[in-house]
């Protein structure tokens, strides 16, 4: 292929933005602070002994140089217990609505509305039976109220200065009311809303936050795996920045951060992970060759990360014209709507896909264009190594 027709096929795929643009049915992001992609909060189980304890963290982290000690702790409620795998999903909804709210009007307060409660489990991806899931969102949302995160140089709240020092309590969530409840005023509310703590509405209005998409959580079967998967997105993202397409952790540090129990050796800790392991590299989450490496487990990047970070980088221009205003036009749509029916790629776009994820690994990961894969679908290494300086333009 002449460097000439290279080059206008490379072109080409910015003329029309097939790949390049965002579509709301393709990327809805959920916009969540980044201290909960490294930090536990959700209990994974359900059974009273997992949800009626505390989750303890304690590890090192080097700040200025300097190695110094940190704690974190999720304290649970005597009537309420822990946060765990609803809660978090519960979570999710709240921040992307959150988000939502600040696109249509800027509001300081914290205050989400959440709208009919039926219709919030629809965004959610959850099935409305009547009385007993409205009850289970209330409940979920009181859990998340009163329960206390104690933190003591673990939590990074950069409009606040960075890492908050001295031992704090932490409130996802301030205050909390639901339709048909006392208004204080001899009258009633008449909608359900939430008012995010301080510290997370700074983190997600100053732009500290993770962006988590929603389409593929929720085609994730594993509570496991669901938990698993900020971890990784937060892991992979640092990795991508000193050029690494891996991230190796500790089957300890896994156990703590999905604040599990029972997992007290390396063979316990293989035996839960499996199916996790397993579903994330059918989801291309994580590479094939992905692995156990003595006690730590080595992720390997795959190309739905590679996809993820592809419109990460064009929401990340997105937000900052967003925030700067200089550009009025509709922001990125952050709440969940209906998923439509997956399409197969056809031969053209999975071409162009194989292309994009060559350049983005050419220019994020250091890595060599692989010549193998790039003959299967008609293209070079020189096409791949072009395209890459293209998109290396374009993003400077």
């Amino acid at each position: 292929m002449s460097e000439d027709s290279a080059q206008t096929k490379q072109l080409s795929l910015f003329s029309n933005q097939q790949q390049l643009q965002i579509e709301d049915d393709e990327w809805r992001p959920i916009r969540d602070d980044f201290n909960f992609c490294r930090l536990p909060l959700f209990a994974l189980a359900d059974q009273k002994r997992d949800r009626f304890r505390n989750i303890t963290h304690r590890y090192q982290v080097e700040i200025n140089g300097r190695t110094i000690d940190a704690t974190w702790e999720v304290r649970h409620d005597a009537e309420f217990g822990l946060p765990s795998t609803f809660d978090r999903d519960v979570w999710w909804e709240i921040c992307a609505r959150y988000s939502e709210s600040q696109r249509v009007r800027a509001d300081d307060s914290g205050v989400v509305w959440l709208g009919a409660l039926p219709e919030f489990l629809r965004s959610m991806g959850k099935k409305s039976d009547g009385g007993n899931m409205i009850a289970r969102v209330k409940e979920s949302i009181k859990r998340l109220t009163v329960t206390t995160c104690l933190t003591q140089k673990a939590f990074n709240c950069p409009s606040s200065g960075g890492y908050l020092h001295l031992m704090k309590p932490i409130h996802l969530i301030e205050e909390c009311a639901f339709k048909g409840d006392p208004d204080g005023n001899g009258g009633f509310y008449e909608q359900s809303w939430i008012k995010l703590g301080d510290y997370v509405r700074n983190n997600l209005k100053s732009g500290y936050i993770a962006l988590l998409d929603v389409k593929y959580i929720r085609s994730l079967k594993g509570e496991l795996t669901k938990q698993l998967y900020p971890f990784l997105s937060y892991r992979f993202w640092l990795a991508v920045q000193r050029g690494r397409d891996y991230t190796s952790v500790h089957w300890q540090e896994l156990a703590n951060y999905l604040a599990v129990t029972g997992w007290t050796n390396l063979t316990r800790a293989k035996q839960r992970m499996a199916n996790a392991i397993a579903e994330l590299k059918e989801g291309r989450y994580i590479d094939e060759s992905s692995d156990w490496q003595g006690e730590k487990f080595s992720f390997k990047i795959g190309d739905q990360f590679i996809d993820e970070l592809k419109n990460r980088m064009k929401a990340k221009e997105q937000y900052r014209l967003w925030v700067e205003g200089k550009n009025r036009t509709k922001q990125l749509t952050v709440l969940p709507r209906p998923i439509p029916s997956d399409l197969p790629n056809s031969d053209s776009d999975e071409r162009e896909i194989v292309l994009v994820r060559q350049a983005i690994r050419i220019n994020q990961l250091k890595q060599q264009p692989d010549a193998e894969l790039l003959a299967r679908y008609g293209w070079t290494p020189q096409d791949a190594l072009s395209f890459a300086a293209q998109l290396k333009l374009k993003s400077d």
